[in-house]
C-alpha cells in the first residue's frame, strides 16, 4: 500500500474489509473492537522484567495499529521476535552469563545453560517451537516482501509470548547440558 494521505490515516486498511467473524449472531465483518480484543488476549503471563514487557507491548501496539496499515503486521512480528531476544538476554544475564550475539546464538546459549530445553531427536527438532521462532525471525530479519495475515502475525506473537513466559517461569537455572 502506498503512503497514506492525511485524510486516510484513521481509516481501516481496506484489506481488513474482507475479514469476517463467526459468532452467535452469525457471520459479520471484523471490527476494530474484534481486532483489539484478539491482541489484548496475547499477553505475557510471566514475571518478565519491565523492559521485556514493554518491548512485547510495543509489538502488540504495532499489531493494533496494523488495523490502519496492514503491512505493520510484519513489523509487529519483528518486534515480538525482538522482545523474545531481549528476554533471552535478560535471562542469561540473571543467570550470571553474559553471552552476546543474535537470536540464534542466544537460543543456543540458553539451551546450553538449561534455560530452554534441548530437542534431542530429529522429530523433536522438527516440531520444536523455539526452532520455528528462529526460522521465522531469520526469514523476516534478512529481508522479505511477504505480507502476512493477521492470523499469521497473531500466531507469531502468541508463540513469542509463550516462549518468553517459559524463559521466566523457572526462577533457577538447571545444570548446563553436557
Amino acid at each position: 500500500m502506498a503512503f497514506r494521505t492525511l485524510d486516510q490515516i484513521l481509516k481501516a486498511d481496506p484489506r481488513f474489509g474482507d475479514l469476517v467473524v463467526a459468532d452467535a449472531a452469525g457471520i459479520r465483518r471484523l471490527t476494530l473492537a474484534d481486532h483489539h480484543a484478539t491482541i489484548e488476549n496475547i499477553s505475557l503471563k510471566s514475571q518478565a522484567p519491565p523492559t521485556v514487557m514493554h518491548a512485547f507491548d510495543r509489538a502488540r501496539n504495532i499489531l493494533l495499529y496494523a488495523w490502519f496499515d496492514y503491512d505493520l503486521l510484519v513489523v509487529g512480528e519483528s518486534q515480538a521476535f525482538g522482545a523474545f531476544e531481549l528476554a533471552l538476554k535478560h535471562r542469561l544475564n540473571a543467570a550470571g552469563r553474559t553471552e552476546r550475539g543474535g537470536l540464534g546464538q542466544l537460543i543456543d546459549q540458553t539451551r546450553k545453560h538449561g534455560i530452554l530445553p534441548v530437542a534431542t531427536t530429529v522429530a523433536a527438532r522438527e516440531m520444536d517451537p523455539i526452532e520455528a521462532l528462529r526460522h521465522m525471525r531469520n526469514a523476516l530479519a534478512h529481508g522479505t516482501s511477504d505480507v502476512h495475515t493477521p492470523a499469521m502475525a497473531f500466531d507469531v506473537a502468541t508463540l513469542c509470548a509463550s516462549a518468553i513466559d517459559f524463559v521466566f517461569a523457572a526462577k533457577t537455572v538447571v545444570a548446563p547440558n553436557p
